[in-house]
């Protein structure tokens, strides 16, 4: 055997469920927000980001098994494609009661950070003597997106994106059963001689 010659093919396949990849970077963003307090509010808005970019990514994982037109359909923004994906599968949604009422926020503030502008915020208020400090003056004022940018809106965000992807999830009947797995991946290699 003239191992100068031999050579080995090497394949792989490998499945990527891009809204699992996303769910587990905006749990390890949550996550190290709330055990290292200097830098969480970053942590938090990007642990935000991915949940938002979870579900958007997960409609259009679900979409093309529901539509044959999903590459037409997905050009819409997520309120929309959730309220086809909803029709579809019969699922009802009420937008002013959690989890459904994530959507507006969650995405409002996407949407805020994807097209983000400076801004000059300016602040008026009267407030009780006793309740005025040097401390509070030196606090600096913030947009609306930045004021979302917590550990309990992260949470929150979190278990509702969860629970819309577990609804829909269970409603269509979609394989794998637990909606939250990353994908697998096959690989074989073979020698030759030749």
């Amino acid at each position: 055997m003239d191992k100068s010659r031999a050579k080995v093919t090497i394949k792989k396949e490998r499945e990527v469920n891009t809204y699992a990849d996303m769910w587990h970077t905006s749990h390890c963003l949550m996550d190290k927000g709330i055990k290292d307090q200097k830098g969480c509010y970053h942590q938090f808005m990007a642990s935000l980001v991915f949940t938002a970019f979870t579900l958007e990514a997960y409609f259009n994982h679900i979409g093309p098994q529901l539509f044959k037109c999903w590459s037409d359909l997905e050009r819409l923004g997520p309120n929309e494609k959730l309220n086809l994906i909803t029709e579809r599968l019969g699922v009802k949604i009420e937008h002013g009661k959690r989890p459904w009422q994530v959507m507006k926020v969650l995405f409002g503030f996407r949407n805020d950070i994807a097209h983000g502008k400076s801004q000059f915020i300016k602040l008026s208020e009267i407030v009780p003597h006793r309740k005025f400090s040097d401390v509070s003056l030196g606090e600096q004022v913030k947009t609306e997106w930045e004021k979302y940018c917590t550990k309990i809106n992260a949470q929150k965000a979190r278990e509702d994106v969860e629970k819309i992807i577990m609804a829909l999830h269970e409603r269509g009947k979609f394989k794998p059963a637990y909606p939250f797995t990353a994908g697998i991946q096959s690989h074989s290699a073979t020698y030759s001689n030749e």
